[in-house]
């Protein structure tokens, strides 16, 4: 799990982001791949975080644990989308 310093870094340089830093737990906003999200950090790689984010076809609520990797989501947009919210998240 990233922080959005770290996603909006990477984006902005155009690289592959850089090595998690530690999660603390709570709400966090900003975005992940350019989309408005919410997340509730669990605090821990093994543990799920949820992510409220409002992609191209609407609001999309992800479950996602980054360790092992697994997410579920609920929401009109496709899997691919959540997919890709949900790895950028993780890594």
């Amino acid at each position: 799990m990233k922080t959005f310093f770290q996603i909006t870094a990477a984006t902005i340089v155009g690289i592959a982001s850089v090595a998690p830093a530690e999660a603390t737990p709570g709400i966090q906003t900003g975005t992940i791949r350019g989309y408005s999200a919410e997340i509730v950090e669990s605090g821990s790689w093994s543990a799920p975080d949820f992510i409220t984010v409002y992609g191209p076809n609407g609001r999309e609520q992800i479950t996602v644990t980054c360790a092992p990797f697994t997410w579920q989501s609920y929401g009109a947009n496709t899997q691919a989308f959540a997919a890709s919210i949900a790895s950028e998240w993780c890594f």
